[in-house]
């Protein structure tokens, strides 16, 4: 299977459906309005950094991947190609790992806060993990601050086994 038209339907913890898709290149400005609504709590855990706007160049960075060594999936509540983001997932294969097969990714969720809480992180996950060790990552990283307990939940609950370790005032993550 292609990540790159990787699609799938959900359901939340509540019986709602979502739709997980492969991010697209027409998805900057969807990312963007995402962005916004976010709140300055969940950029900072996301980026460890308040960004008000994502720049042009950010959002090109964000979603124009080559779904090897960068691959990103969205979620929406309705099917339509133009529906809103409510969440989003991503890994990058880290450069000292060379090639993809048997690398080392690095991971990075976010959802929108009047949605968290739904299990629409946990469906992203699942399909990411999926996907990455379909493309030969083996290992997936995550840093993670202290008190950022919804990320820190969401990986304990993933089923996959986790390696934590503190190291200068963040939580290394291992899955």
């Amino acid at each position: 299977m292609d990540p790159r038209s990787f699609s799938f339907e959900e359901t939340t913890r509540d019986g709602a459906p979502i739709y997980i898709r492969a991010i697209r290149p027409d998805d900057q400005q969807r990312l963007s309005e995402f962005h916004r609504r976010l709140s300055p709590e969940s950029v900072y855990f996301r980026f460890f950094e308040i960004k008000q706007e994502l720049s042009p160049k950010d959002l090109r960075y964000l979603t124009e991947l080559d779904f090897d060594r960068r691959v990103a999936l969205v979620a929406t509540l309705a099917p339509a190609p133009d529906a809103p983001l409510v969440g989003v997932a991503r890994y990058d294969v880290l450069p000292e790992t060379g090639l993809v097969k048997k690398g080392r990714a690095e991971l990075g969720i976010v959802v929108e806060d009047a949605h968290q809480g739904r299990g629409i992180g946990t469906q992203l996950l699942k399909h990411l993990l999926g996907i990455a060790y379909s493309q030969g990552v083996r290992e997936i990283t995550a840093e993670v601050l202290p008190q950022n307990t919804k990320m820190l939940e969401l990986v304990s609950s993933s089923g996959v086994p986790v390696r934590r370790r503190l190291e200068e005032g963040m939580i290394q993550l291992r899955l």
